[in-house]
């Protein structure tokens, strides 16, 4: 047997609907950017070690960058160098990460804020209504 949903409840369930797609749309890109977050961490991990280990050298070690199958030759000051713009540069990037997380979390929040409002007007609604019905 087919229950009959009162247009106004219908639509404000469609609101709903609708609020519950984009906080999920929300959810996955946050997910993602959380997942790139991770991965800057790492880098940056890795990075410092390398950075540290190269202030311990001693004077006239050698330096080899892997390129490829091929361990090529590089300056001690340069790979001080590109290590620390390495850094500088993946520090920039996990802040940039951590603002747009922040800014997905706020969208959720409000997104959520809006369906638990719809929720709570639908109920009043239905409550409206079968009252409605029981008065006739």
């Amino acid at each position: 047997m087919a229950v009959a949903i009162h247009p106004d409840i219908r639509a404000m369930y469609e609101e709903v609907q609708k609020h519950l797609a984009e906080m999920k749309g929300l959810q996955q890109k946050k997910s993602k950017c959380v997942e790139s977050r991770h991965q800057l961490e790492s880098q940056k991990t890795e990075n410092e070690l390398v950075r540290e280990e190269l202030y311990h050298l001693e004077d006239g070690a050698g330096v080899y960058k892997l390129i490829g199958p091929v361990l090529v030759s590089q300056d001690a000051s340069d790979a001080k160098m590109i290590v620390e713009k390495r850094l500088e540069y993946i520090t920039g990037e996990m802040k940039r990460t951590d603002v747009t997380i922040d800014d997905f979390e706020k969208k959720e929040e409000s997104e959520r804020i809006k369906i638990i409002d719809l929720q709570r007007r639908m109920q009043e609604r239905q409550n409206q209504i079968v009252a409605a019905q029981q008065r006739q």
